[in-house]
């Protein structure tokens, strides 16, 4: 039987995120295997610029080099290699009576690759290679993409910046102060920002120790000691009158109308703004959300109420791209939105936030609005939840939550919210006109 499957090598299509056009320049080579139905995208360790790639041949065009200098034949025949091993894997696995899965094709290709042993040399192409290898077998989401690749730029600037060359072998306790410092110092982060990165980093280095690219284990030992980075920072959420006086809120202005309703949809569900974002009328089932989160790849069913059912029949018979439920825009586009909203609904209570840079301990003051990002909806609904006396077990079926102490802080506001409540009841009546004291 003649097996069917398809094989190409494209660049991938990328657009700079400031100006919205298309990147021309280092621009990564994909290997793109279709088989039964089934595709298996491949990094392959290699970039190229446009102008030097035959889209039809679908190789480095000859006599030209990658940013690296490393030559079009020595691509090429890197690509020719990938084309034989994954061909050859499918049909022995076919041959064998196997259907081969994505899984099984990268594992193989792994283990004949030798990818321990991988052609990149230097720090950057190893954190490149990993970004760009991880990110498809760990089916990241382009947010946790762009965390690494944001920490990959920080480097990049310690080094020009700072003169300090970053290499496996230089990545000491004094290189990693000096790294903390420049990210406090230059890029004026907070505490809790720099503990991140460090984590983020920390999470690359081990993975190229486990892959042989690093010897150098002093960064397990690396642990500054970083103020406020030990407990979860202040929760932004609106109050249920706050949310009814957004929710009831007569708007003129098409773009913020759109905004308010996916930002109460978040406050009435409880899903992330990713999750609402690639929300489908097909996940809408027997009154309920059926959706796969996309930040867990986590099946969760949310019981729809008369607000979030509201705004999904407001634009029922609406189309939009993808089929999707509600006109959502990007996350930044929204977040920009938001305080705009949050200004004509005149959420002004002040909330103040504390912070570190260093030891110096930083309190600003802020009026509510100026504090609204999408997944605020998120934590209104949790601690909204909780204050109607919902049990917390179910909130978490909904939200996705595995721990209870994820929740710890929720409780606290809730109490304090209860024991403002109570407090009324110290205020004795009026009698025969006259105001009691308390």
């Amino acid at each position: 039987m003649k097996l069917k499957y398809g094989l190409h090598f494209k660049l991938e299509q990328r657009r700079d995120k400031k100006t919205g056009e298309v990147i021309e320049m280092n621009i990564p080579i994909n290997m793109d295997f279709t088989f039964s139905g089934q595709r298996f995208r491949y990094f392959t360790g290699y970039r190229i610029d446009e102008a030097k790639w035959d889209v039809t041949a679908e190789r480095v065009i000859r006599n030209n080099f990658d940013n690296r200098g490393i030559s079009a034949t020595k691509i090429n025949n890197h690509l020719d290699e990938l084309k034989t091993h994954t061909i050859n894997i499918y049909e022995e696995a076919r041959a064998l009576r196997v259907n081969p899965t994505v899984q099984y094709m990268r594992d193989e290709l792994k283990k004949r690759l030798n990818e321990g042993k991988y052609d990149v040399t230097s720090f950057f192409d190893i954190f490149d290679f990993f970004i760009e290898t991880e990110s498809v077998a760990g089916t990241w989401t382009e947010g946790t993409k762009k965390k690494f690749r944001t920490n990959y730029n920080h480097l990049k600037q310690f080094e020009k910046t700072t003169r300090n060359k970053v290499e496996f072998e230089s990545l000491n306790e004094a290189l990693l102060n000096k790294y903390t410092d420049f990210q406090r110092g230059v890029l004026g982060h907070r505490n809790t920002t720099i503990s991140k990165n460090l984590r983020i980093l920390k999470w690359f280095l081990n993975w190229a120790t486990k892959k042989g690219y690093n010897k150098n284990l002093a960064f397990r030992d690396f642990n500054p000691t970083l103020k406020g980075t030990t407990h979860t920072g202040k929760i932004i959420f609106l109050t249920w009158p706050e949310l009814m006086r957004l929710y009831e809120l007569e708007i003129s202005k098409t773009y913020l109308d759109h905004v308010r309703d996916v930002f109460c949809f978040g406050c009435f569900t409880g899903l992330r703004y990713s999750d609402i974002f690639n929300l489908k009328r097909s996940n809408i089932k027997n009154d309920c959300i059926e959706v796969t989160t996309i930040k867990t790849d986590e099946v969760i069913t949310i019981d729809l109420n008369n607000y979030s059912r509201s705004i999904l029949e407001k634009y029922k018979d609406i189309p939009f791209e993808d089929n999707k439920c509600l006109p959502v825009i990007s996350n930044q586009k929204a977040n920009e939105y938001l305080k705009e909203l949050g200004g004509l609904a005149e959420l002004n209570a002040p909330e103040t936030v504390v912070y570190y840079k260093g030891a110096q301990r930083i309190e600003k003051t802020f009026k509510k609005w100026e504090l609204l990002t999408t997944h605020v909806a998120r934590k209104t609904f949790i601690t909204n939840s909780l204050y109607l006396g919902i049990p917390a077990e179910v909130i978490m079926s909904w939200t996705g939550h595995k721990s209870h102490k994820t929740m710890k802080d929720y409780y606290k506001i809730v109490d304090e919210q209860k024991r403002r409540e109570m407090d009324k009841f110290n205020i004795k009546p009026k009698r025969n006109g006259n105001e009691q004291e308390s």
